[in-house]
């Protein structure tokens, strides 16, 4: 196994996620029961590798449906400046609440599924790895787009207030630098999480290759979920 640790008491390999090996229950580390949540923010903001290794050592995955939340909300309204793109000017025929839930639960099923492809190919190539770890850290991996929806979006809303939304003006013609400054924070912040995503999967299979290419194909994947979003969540 690729991501295995080697017990130093009998050098049985182990997968790399086990507390006490296989073979003679000699403990290999310290057992993490559960996540606690403010620590592990910081730590992928300070060190995205310990923080990914925390989150597959953890016996519980605390708090995922708490990201995923709020990380679907981020997500409808990216999908939403998308929608001034792509459909222009129109009047939304859902309300908030339904358009959310809808953006929540296909964005559910998108990680189920792509967690499950990966868990598959995993087998495969003979690493040893847990659903739910692949899943948790999928999760996790999208927490810069929970500080974009805090901090940008909000301070978005206090300096553009109605015209946040709007193509006739857009912010870019009211208030041009501001609006360019926000969108390269905005980008970096997609950025931050391509780079925790690809961090995430390298502590999964350690391999850099096969981490890249699952990094690669997930963002053209959630690219293109978002876009679908922006032409059909609000033409409902």
């Amino acid at each position: 196994m690729k991501n295995s640790v080697i017990c130093p008491n009998c050098k049985t390999p182990n997968p790399f996620y086990n507390s006490i090996c296989s073979n003679c229950k000699f403990y290999l580390r310290e057992k993490i029961s559960n996540l606690d949540l403010w620590s592990l923010l910081g730590l992928i903001v300070e060190n995205p590798s310990k923080a990914f290794r925390t989150i597959i050592f953890s016996e519980h995955k605390n708090f995922i449906y708490f990201v995923i939340f709020f990380v679907s909300i981020k997500y409808l309204i990216n999908a939403r400046f998308v929608s001034m793109l792509s459909i222009g000017e129109f009047q939304s025929t859902v309300g908030l609440e339904i358009s959310l839930f809808i953006v929540l639960l296909i964005t559910l099923l998108f990680f189920l599924i792509f967690s499950t492809v990966y868990f598959s190919f995993m087998k495969l190539m003979n690493i040893e790895v847990r659903f739910r770890d692949i899943f948790a850290i999928l999760i996790y991996s999208q927490v810069p787009f929970i500080f974009g929806l805090i901090i940008l979006f909000s301070l978005e809303l206090v300096i553009f207030g109605d015209f946040l939304f709007s193509i006739n003006p857009t912010p870019f013609i009211l208030k041009g630098s501001i609006a360019y400054m926000f969108l390269a924070l905005e980008i970096s912040t997609s950025i931050w999480s391509s780079v925790l995503v690809y961090k995430a999967f390298l502590c999964l299979s350690q391999s850099f290759s096969f981490s890249l290419g699952a990094t690669f194909t997930l963002i053209v994947l959630l690219s293109g979920l978002i876009y679908i979003y922006s032409l059909t969540v609000f033409t409902l």
